[in-house]
């Protein structure tokens, strides 16, 4: 008797009182997160910046596409475009190949140590993986990776020591290439 005495009082209290949620509002659905609190893309020129940064190389048709990636014109558009779309997932990739490209070329000829800094086309050795991807790991996704055996090195190992085992430098560098294209456009490099 004390028992449904008390679970009655505990029904009726919870009925009685007030709801916490205001009126209007759908008590299922989740409130939508403030607009600072969002993950956002970055801004075309944030982008087109940020990939000349990290592979040392400039989108060469980033002036034909800036619209298109959502820089305004201020004739027709004046807010910045921040949506992720297919459009602009596409172009990144574009400009990520392009200037992933010029840049493991040039360091194959050795004018220069971007991409490549720890590793070279001509080695096939897995410490010298490990360095060159912790140092692009910092340079593209500003991720300090200290271990070795990093989770986050897995999926780029596999692709440079895969099978079958690059006979030529050509191969390997176009393993780079893949590297660097990922990182580009990596969502860690895309976004804040």
């Amino acid at each position: 008797m004390i028992t449904r005495t008390l679970a009655l009082a505990v029904a009726l209290a919870a009925c009685g009182g007030e709801s916490a949620d205001p009126p209007g509002r759908d008590p299922v659905e989740p409130t939508e997160q403030s607009p600072g609190r969002r993950v956002r893309r970055l801004t075309a020129d944030q982008f087109a910046r940020s990939l000349e940064i990290a592979t040392g190389q400039a989108w060469t048709r980033y002036a034909t596409y800036a619209e298109t990636m959502g820089k305004p014109d201020f004739g027709e558009l004046t807010d910045e475009g921040l949506d992720l779309s297919v459009t602009f997932d596409k172009l990144v990739h574009d400009a990520a190949r392009e200037a992933c490209g010029k840049a493991v070329d040039l360091d194959r000829t050795a004018a220069g140590t971007v991409i490549m800094r720890d590793a070279r086309p001509a080695d096939r050795d897995h410490a010298k993986y490990v360095a060159n991807l912790q140092y692009l790991h910092l340079r593209f996704l500003g991720v300090k990776v200290d271990a070795a055996d990093d989770a986050r090195l897995a999926p780029w190992l596999t692709l440079l020591e895969a099978e079958p085992v690059p006979t030529t430098d050509t191969t390997m560098a176009t393993r780079w290439k893949a590297v660097c294209i990922g990182l580009a456009t990596h969502p860690d490099f895309l976004t804040y």
